[in-house]
């Protein structure tokens, strides 16, 4: 049923409750999300969790075009595609850091 619906525009904010830059909680069929307005103005809609940590994005940062996840800054554009993710890469270290998968 859910593949089904998805194939449909659904609103989730209406002009009276606009979404604002602030991210706003929504459950929309069924499955929680976070709506936030980007800097250019557009809505976006991304997973109420960061895949990484699950850290709720309903406090992330909007910059830039996107929302940014307080745990460990993976930034994430209107579409819930992760456009940027900050990492440290020390120059030498006992273990293989490129295969942590991330």
């Amino acid at each position: 049923m859910g593949d089904f619906v998805r194939r449909f525009w659904l609103p989730f904010c209406s002009r009276t409750n606009s979404c604002p830059t602030a991210a706003a909680a929504r459950e929309v069929t069924g499955e929680r999300l976070v709506a936030f307005r980007a800097t250019d103005g557009q809505v976006g809609l991304v997973d109420e969790f960061c895949p990484h940590r699950r850290a709720p994005m309903f406090f992330g940062r909007n910059e830039e075009d996107g929302l940014r996840c307080v745990y460990h800054g993976w930034k994430f554009d209107r579409a819930g595609t992760c456009t940027d993710m900050l990492r440290n890469r020390p120059t030498h270290s006992s273990r293989r850091s490129d295969d942590c998968g991330i």
